[in-house]
């Protein structure tokens, strides 16, 4: 059974956003693009952290401006995954870290894309049929 690799997977185009680009900014993205959370990147396009719409909320409850920076609001303990990674192991941090998504990144950790646990359920499929 050949093993599959996270970048044949992945979903490229993520919605990211700078790490100072402000709380108000980031919850029009959301909208905007319908999702429920956004990559924060650094002005190199390194995915630093995620912000998710529960950080907003939180912020927000917080008595945090809507125009500080998504820096000051994202969860910064950030697991990504690189793009050349065999499936499994992508599957493996997603359930040691009980989360759904993971960012993809190249060799240099530039944001390359995202893979979900759906993807993953896709590509496990897949090996199983060959």
């Amino acid at each position: 059974m050949e093993e599959e690799l996270v970048k044949e997977y992945m979903k490229e185009g993520v919605v990211s956003a700078e790490k100072k680009t402000t709380i108000k900014e980031v919850a029009k993205i959301m909208t905007d693009k319908n999702v429920g959370s956004v990559i924060v990147v650094d002005e190199n396009g390194k995915p630093i952290g995620i912000a998710t719409e529960r950080d907003v909320v939180r912020s927000i409850g917080k008595g945090k401006s809507l125009d500080e920076l998504i820096e000051n609001a994202m969860t910064s303990s950030l697991i990504t995954v690189r793009e050349d990674a065999p499936i499994t192991g992508a599957l493996s941090l997603m359930r040691s870290y009980n989360i759904r998504h993971l960012p993809v990144v190249d060799q240099n950790g530039t944001l390359k894309g995202i893979i979900s646990i759906r993807d993953i359920a896709k590509a496990l499929d897949n090996m199983f049929e060959q």
